[in-house]
């Protein structure tokens, strides 16, 4: 018997899709419904196309997020905002991808938004700094992972074999050593040695926070 149809298992399932394709492209109302075994115009009945199906499944995704303890410093909390953000979109499949293809019109996302701006402006700073600042963190944290997303693809061609790709870093890395180009010797030598991606991440989230420390109006 055929468990019953709900918002719940159409997102649970397009999640699922997800984990398979590792971008929202791969991801269509009629492969949803070939997945749960139904026919496509049963999904419309729960979301009317495929951009109110993202709007859900990132709800689902920012309902999920750890908050911050409120009796830390403004400074902590924001540290702790980051990594719990770091990891609920390194946990859901396509995280990042989600967020920046939907908007923010739900209760949670806009209310997390809202703690991040005010721990802001009870430290002296306007709005429009504070918006701007919580702003300069999302995008720090999206490029991130976005980036990250797409050097794990060009690593896995490379291990299938591109030549083109394999050349190219072949040149990059004889050419930051003839000119010793310490900073990109550096990096290389970390990717060989596995690094921690959300160390590295929090790290430039710490020196973000150093730096506007230094600008507080108190």
């Amino acid at each position: 018997m055929k468990k019953e149809l709900s918002k719940e298992k159409i997102i649970q399932t397009a999640f699922d899709i997800l984990h398979e394709t590792r971008t929202i492209d791969g991801l269509s109302m009629r492969s949803l419904a070939r997945a749960l075994d139904i026919k496509a115009p049963a999904i419309y009945w729960y979301f009317k196309d495929k951009q109110d199906l993202l709007q859900g499944m990132v709800e689902t995704m920012e309902q999920q997020l750890k908050l911050p303890d409120t009796t830390l410093s403004y400074h902590d909390q924001l540290l702790a905002f980051l990594s719990a953000y770091y990891d609920l979109y390194t946990t859901f499949p396509c995280g990042a991808e989600l967020e920046i293809n939907t908007v923010p019109a739900y209760p949670s996302r806009m209310e997390h938004i809202e703690a991040m701006n005010q721990l802001l402006v009870k430290q002296g700073y306007s709005l429009y700094q504070s918006r701007h600042t919580v702003l300069s963190l999302h995008f720090l944290l999206i490029g991130y992972l976005l980036d990250q997303q797409k050097e794990e693809q060009l690593r896995q061609n490379m291990q299938e074999g591109n030549q083109s790709l394999q050349h190219s870093v072949q040149w990059m890395q004889s050419y930051a050593k003839s000119q010793n180009l310490t900073s990109f010797m550096f990096a290389m030598n970390q990717r060989e040695q596995q690094e921690d991606a959300k160390a590295i991440f929090m790290t430039s989230v710490t020196v973000y926070l150093a730096g506007l420390d230094k600008t507080n109006p108190r």
